[in-house]
């Protein structure tokens, strides 16, 4: 749990603090980044599903990985 919410935190503040202070330095067309918003936190909760997602699979793996030895030590 500490895994996803560290990468959604740290998506935000990528998103919302040094992005824009990066792209201060590119010309750019003037879209407000207002509208934007809402897409960004979409990406931020999909970045901590993904995360989530991938914990959930590696956990399942490795419990099949111990019955695959379990299975090969007992024979």
């Amino acid at each position: 749990m500490r895994l996803i919410v560290g990468t959604m935190v740290s998506f935000y503040i990528l998103i919302f603090w040094i992005f824009p202070i990066i792209y201060r330095y590119f010309p750019g067309d003037g879209v407000a980044e207002s509208y934007l918003h809402p897409i960004y936190m979409g990406m931020i909760l999909l970045a901590g599903l993904v995360v989530a997602c991938t914990k959930i699979v590696l956990e399942k793996i490795s419990e099949l990985n111990e019955m695959k030895k379990e299975r090969t030590s007992e024979e």
